[in-house]
């Protein structure tokens, strides 16, 4: 930010809500005496906790205000633009500022210390001291009335974003209840045939033999594929109550929860097939297994309601590789419908859905981005053509740090 001495007019001060109540000398002082700030469109003016006792008039440009919450989430408490005024209750109050000014467009302007504030109040009438600490009452209650609703807009999205998890965990539930019962019948079947070879008291023949062999080897297979399912969604599920970090092998997480939902997928004629890209050596990640599972579980179920509608066929690849030394790259790739230009930069906003005939909340999308940028630290990428497919890559740290 570059500052320099001001020749500004004394009358563009009485734009501002703030002023209207000054004296043509209190506004001549305040133009002669105070700085202009430029600052171009992605500049940081001050931080959330910074202690700096000025507050600024915005003379051209915009900016926005965002705070953090104690879960570490950030809050938007609103735009700012030209004749308006931020930053007013820390200088009088010199207490830490409660959030952070980001400029969004290029911006100028007027700086002014709590110095030259106290200084200017104390040459006014107590009815202009009156009106002063009016706007600024005003002014906290309106920040206030802003902070309220935005809060209680972020705990409505995130309550229902807590729902949707469920609704994907259900319909999972619901997938593997249905594939485990093809195990389950072959077992019964494979019984039924032992059972009745068992209860003729003939010789054991060779072929007898084999028989009862085929159908206990049915048996063990069986067996098997129903345990497996049976782990991977205990795996799934519990880590996706439990949102714990730990250390373990990122292909396997991504392969059980693949495996999972391929279950559903399946029944749709959708294939999807995993690529691991990483040797034994770079599979050990520090992350969490459940927002992994749960990213992969929305992603994979908005390809099966969106790149493939009604029913239709097709195929999906899922890869992990390396990003570059600190980092991993996991792709998820489509063949289907694919994206329209004019809602790519909207489908990661909260209820923004094409698809709310078929059963769409809109929340899918906004849950992989929150948990990819907030709780895994990471990026997300998307390229989409109409016609020909979407990818999503995810660019996550190979150790979370909190």
């Amino acid at each position: 930010m570059a500052g320099k001495k001001s020749a500004l007019d004394p009358e563009v001060l009485r734009q501002f809500s703030f002023f209207a109540s000054f004296s043509k000398d209190q506004l001549e002082e305040i133009a002669r005496n105070a700085p202009k700030v430029a600052c171009k469109a992605g500049e940081v003016v001050f931080r959330q906790g910074d202690r700096s006792a000025t507050m600024y008039l915005i003379l051209k440009g915009a900016v926005k205000i965002e705070r953090e919450d104690s879960a570490g989430g950030i809050i938007s408490v609103g735009q700012l633009s030209a004749h308006q005024v931020f930053g007013e209750l820390a200088m009088l109050s010199k207490e830490p500022r409660q959030a952070t000014v980001t400029v969004t467009k290029n911006a100028e302007f007027l700086v002014i210390d709590r110095k030259m504030m106290l200084n200017i109040i104390a040459k006014s009438d107590p009815e202009e001291i009156i009106e002063v600490f009016s706007v600024l009452s005003e002014q906290t209650r309106a920040a206030n009335d802003r902070e309220f609703k935005e809060t209680l807009s972020r705990r409505t999205i995130e309550a229902q974003m807590e729902v949707e998890k469920q609704r994907a965990l259900t319909q999972l539930v619901a997938g593997v209840a249905h594939e485990i019962n093809t195990p389950l019948g072959v077992i019964n079947t494979a019984v039924s045939i032992m059972a009745r070879e068992l209860a003729e008291p003939k010789e054991i023949t060779t072929q007898r033999a084999a028989d009862i062999a085929e159908s206990l080897e049915l048996m063990r297979r069986n067996v098997e594929r129903a345990h497996r399912l049976v782990q991977d969604f205990k795996k799934v599920s519990v880590s996706q109550l439990m949102d714990e970090k730990d250390t373990f092998d990122i292909s396997e997480a991504i392969k059980e929860t693949v495996d999972l939902v391929m279950v559903s997928l399946k029944r749709n004629q959708i294939q999807v097939k995993f690529h691991d890209k990483l040797s034994p050596n770079q599979k050990r990640w520090t992350g969490y297994r459940g927002f992994l599972s749960q990213i992969l579980i929305n992603l994979l179920t908005n390809i099966e309601r969106y790149a493939y509608p009604n029913g239709s066929s097709g195929s999906v690849d899922v890869k992990i590789e390396l990003e570059n030394d600190t980092h991993y790259r996991l792709s998820v790739t489509d063949y289907g419908k694919g994206i329209a230009r004019e809602h790519q930069t909207r489908i990661f906003e909260p209820f923004f859905t094409t698809g709310r005939s078929v059963g769409g909340s809109g929340l899918g999308l906004t849950i992989v981005h929150n948990l990819v940028k907030n709780a895994m630290k990471g990026e997300i990428r998307l390229t989409s053509e109409v016609g020909k497919g979407t990818t999503f890559k995810i660019i996550l740290p190979k150790v979370i740090v909190e």
